[in-house]
């Protein structure tokens, strides 16, 4: 069958319609004709995949990865990198459409010199091919894994290891392998690593494995508790379960961002939301007067603390819990300022609620999907605040994957 695409889709597929019903089709780009295979519904929602393009469009390139296509990890390699960034600029304007909002017309979007080779962290699925354990990603839309030979988005150590820890489980005849997670520091040797196994979470890998690992990879330290990772002069500890941004060169770009919308002053007590290990909250700290960091995943407290005192930073409070149950401690008129990096599922109605009953001047609000993005800043809006500016930060060329940023202010009166 062959169709004219229409215009992208969040999820890294475009639009078509046949006989009136929209069909989303992966790997094709707006104005192609190609011809497509289908791959299933999901939600009513009936997908297909180009196999033949027709009529291609001036901005599809060769994709650098032999993967692509068969993997599930990239969708938009046949873009040309500009065409990817225009893209996801529209796909966060139609999100704040939907949700009755406009996009700043100066927003910017800001991409990457070399968008490749930029993930520091991963997480590979096991699977068995005859005697052998190799790692790779899930196919697209599927739970069956791909093993991956090469990814030109993953660090290459990341890359290494991946062969490196499927060799050594092979040798070993390791069962039961199901979730490695790799993480490299950017400005070091460390390799942090976590292996999990199916239906024994509290397992732990043989000590030999390790060894078979480290004899594959003698410039890499292998670490299996935390690693370091620094940023303007400030020092952390990362592990394996706690949250750290994949693309360490645009996490600066991001923070620089975000922080530059926030202009954080001696006179400021500034709110940090979902504050993981305190990466934006040790940064924010430097110029505000004081930070009060919201965290409710144990670990993540405990490392930001640690991280307080490692760099010497005394003026950050940390209140652990839940947001929408923290800031029920917190007294009204006692915040200037609020920066939040919530997870994809955005910020719960309470805790948009309990900032709201706050009423900081001033909201920065970081997020990796436009549509609870857009849904969120909707009903701040609807609170008393209005958008200021915006910024879209690709965090993840190739995939779909959207990073943006807004700063909202309270209105007058």
């Amino acid at each position: 069958m062959e169709v004219r695409v229409e215009g992208p889709a969040h999820g890294g597929s475009c639009v078509a319609h046949v006989e009136g019903k929209p069909l989303f089709v992966h790997y094709s780009l707006p104005g192609e004709l190609v011809r497509v295979e289908p791959r299933g519904r999901r939600g009513g929602a009936a997908f297909a995949a180009a196999v033949e393009v027709v009529e291609p469009s001036p901005d599809r390139v060769a994709p650098r990865c032999p993967h692509f296509g068969s993997c599930g990890g990239c969708h938009w390699q046949q873009a040309a990198y500009e065409r990817q960034l225009a893209i996801k600029r529209e796909i966060v304007a139609a999100a704040w459409e939907r949700a009755g909002l406009r996009l700043p017309p100066d927003t910017p979007v800001l991409g990457m010199e070399e968008p490749w080779r930029y993930r520091i962290r991963g997480e590979f699925e096991a699977t068995r091919q005859g005697d052998q354990v190799r790692f790779g990603l899930h196919r697209l839309r599927s739970h069956s894994v791909f093993p991956v030979e090469t990814c030109p988005i993953h660090d290459e150590r990341i890359e290494r290891a991946l062969h490196a820890f499927g060799s050594a489980a092979t040798e070993l005849g390791l069962e039961g392998a199901q979730t490695l997670t790799l993480t490299v520091e950017p400005g070091g040797s460390g390799l942090l690593w976590q292996l999990t196994f199916r239906a024994a979470p509290k397992r732990r890998p043989p000590e030999e494995l390790a060894q078979l690992v480290a004899e594959r990879l003698p410039d890499l330290a292998l670490l299996d508790d935390s690693m370091t990772l620094e940023f303007w002069g400030l020092s952390f500890r990362v592990r394996s379960d706690t949250f750290v941004q994949t693309n360490y060169r645009q996490m600066l770009v991001l923070y620089e961002t975000a922080l530059e919308m926030l202009q954080p002053s001696p006179a400021d007590q500034v709110l940090d939301l979902y504050s993981g290990i305190g990466t934006i909250g040790l940064a924010v700290a430097r110029s505000a007067g004081a930070v009060t960091a919201v965290e409710e995943n144990p670990r993540a407290v405990s490392l930001a603390a640690l991280a307080a005192r490692i760099n010497g930073t005394r003026n950050v409070h940390q209140l652990p819990g839940r947001v929408e149950r923290a800031l029920k401690q917190v007294r009204l008129g006692q915040h200037q300022a609020a920066i939040l990096d919530p997870p994809r599922a955005g910020c719960e109605p309470e805790a948009l609620a309990e900032l709201l009953r706050l009423q900081p001047d001033r909201i920065v609000y970081v997020s990796c999907e436009p549509s609870t993005h857009a849904r969120d800043l909707a009903a701040l809006v609807r609170g008393g605040y209005r958008v200021r500016r915006a910024a879209v930060v690709d965090m993840f060329p190739q995939t779909y994957h959207i990073e943006s940023v807004a700063l909202l202010e309270r209105s007058a009166g």
